[in-house]
């Protein structure tokens, strides 16, 4: 992806800064040795600068108002000057900078370690002979270049679809007290610089990774509400959590009476068994109706734990119906981002499945209308509309031996005689209410006056059905008798 940046965390801690010394040779970097084009804007920072506005003096202020640590303790680690991916030699203390003339020292030991305490990252040590090649090979695993001078060479060395942002100091950089001269860039402005320009391209990060989750996220809506059975609902909504949301592992849990059972799932050996429906983070979620992170669920009290490599947990309620979980096999997997992104799943999932039971529910009540009308002596005939067409779905038996015919799955207007007793049931349909009227139809091969009751029906879907009922003479005679 175009301009993306691997970003560990936030503050930013655990990731890691690539500094880049002036070579003790002055030969030409390796890479193109052009100007810095494919990784994003360099930063410079100048001693004129108000050192403020970029973090001051130790003790460096973040953009969120929080202090980053200056001592070694809330560092990672030191910074590496041994790393395996690239050769060549350390940079000895007390360097020049080799900057526009500038006489000062800058000691690029001291700077690294300067930026390591203060901002708890792992910061890599090269010259500029070495720090092309390890661009080449580890470009994408850096959050911040920092440039010991004005050289930019070997940030060409950066493939074009990777961008890191870089912070050239074009004046020594030096420990904030050793030297009072104007000339010199004191470590905490280069590390409150590298803190917030590390900090802003996480959040551009992070937004892109929300779009493009979302993105691919919205795809599976309409194949999840639009699934015909329980099982495919489930499964679908497996295969978003795993291939839209990129999780590992997960497991839907329906309520059946008072248990849980696992109905689809991506979890290792071995399945996960039935529990009851008040047991386990499953069972505490669904009586919650509330999604929780469990950061590591084998440190949880509640936790029914048949697989002892998964950490981390993200339980969502899928309405009153189940449970969505999502597991991982590290700590602290999961954010509020993940939960959001969860909880958009589970909402797709419940929806499908209230719309599955609605429609079960609605056939159930259709069927007993069926068998009650089939059974009704009188002429019966049932339509439906949808989607702005209504058709005759069925009619009785009395129905084909009073009028002749059986006119399922015509269109109403080509099943009825007359506009007026067409008009009754758009009326009803309409209205919602019951209407009556006096018709005129062909009984026996004459013209006879028919009492039409038509009673409109909307059950929960996307129809609206109503019955008409049709009482003739003779209907009317065998009544009576």
């Amino acid at each position: 992806m175009t301009g993306h940046i691997v970003c560990v965390t936030e503050d930013p801690a655990g990731g890691r800064v690539l500094i880049v010394a002036p070579s003790e040779s002055g030969a030409a970097p390796d890479g193109d040795g052009g100007p810095f084009t494919r990784g994003g804007n360099a930063s410079r920072v100048d001693p004129a600068e108000d050192t403020a506005a970029v973090g001051g003096d130790s003790g460096a202020s973040g953009d969120d108002g929080g202090t980053a640590g200056t001592s070694p303790e809330a560092g990672s680690g030191a910074h590496n000057t041994d790393d395996p991916t690239a050769e060549g030699p350390n940079v000895p203390s007390g360097e020049s900078s080799g900057s526009g003339g500038d006489t000062r020292e800058c000691d690029p030991e001291a700077v690294a370690d300067g930026i390591a305490d203060r901002l708890a990252v792992d910061v890599v040590l090269r010259d500029e002979q070495t720090a092309g090649e390890y661009l080449k090979e580890l470009g994408p695993t850096i959050d911040c270049v920092v440039v010991l001078g004005d050289d930019t060479g070997p940030l060409g060395s950066l493939n074009a679809d990777v961008s890191v942002p870089a912070v050239v100091c074009e004046h020594p950089v030096v420990e904030t007290g050793l030297d009072p001269d104007a000339g010199a860039i004191p470590v905490s402005a280069v590390a409150a610089r590298v803190q917030t320009i590390v900090r802003e391209a996480r959040n551009r990060s992070d937004l892109r990774d929300q779009n493009t989750r979302l993105t691919a996220l919205s795809r599976y809506a309409g194949d999840i509400t639009g699934c015909e059975t329980v099982d495919d609902v489930l499964d679908r909504t497996v295969e978003a959590a795993t291939e839209a949301l990129a999780f590992d592992h997960c497991v839907i849990l329906l309520a059946d009476g008072d248990r849980l059972m696992p109905r689809a799932s991506a979890l290792p050996e071995p399945d996960l068994k039935p529990s009851g429906a008040t047991e386990g983070i499953a069972g505490r979620t669904l009586e919650a109706g509330e999604a929780e992170i469990v950061p590591d669920m084998q440190s949880d009290a509640d936790a029914i734990t048949e697989h002892d490599d998964l950490r981390a947990l993200l339980s969502v309620p899928i309405g009153s119906r189940g449970v969505l979980q999502i597991a991982s096999r590290s700590s602290n997997a999961f954010d509020e981002h993940d939960k959001e992104f969860a909880e958009i799943l589970s909402g797709y999932t419940r929806e499908a499945l209230a719309r599955l039971e609605r429609e079960v529910t609605l056939r159930a009540e259709r069927d007993r209308l069926h068998a009650f009308y089939t059974a009704v002596p009188v002429p019966v005939l049932c339509i439906e509309r949808r989607g702005g067409q209504t058709t005759v779905t069925d009619v009785n038996g009395a129905y084909e031996g009073a009028f002749g015919g059986n006119p399922t799955g015509q269109p109403l207007s080509a099943a009825l005689p007359t506009e007026a007793e067409h008009d009754r049931y758009a009326a009803a349909l309409n209205d919602g209410g019951t209407t009556r009227a006096t018709v005129v139809r062909q009984v026996g091969g004459r013209d006879e006056d028919v009492v039409l009751t038509v009673i409109p029906i909307s059950p929960p879907g996307e129809s609206d059905y109503a019955f008409g009922v049709y009482l003739t003479e003779q209907a009317g005679a065998d009544k009576d008798g």
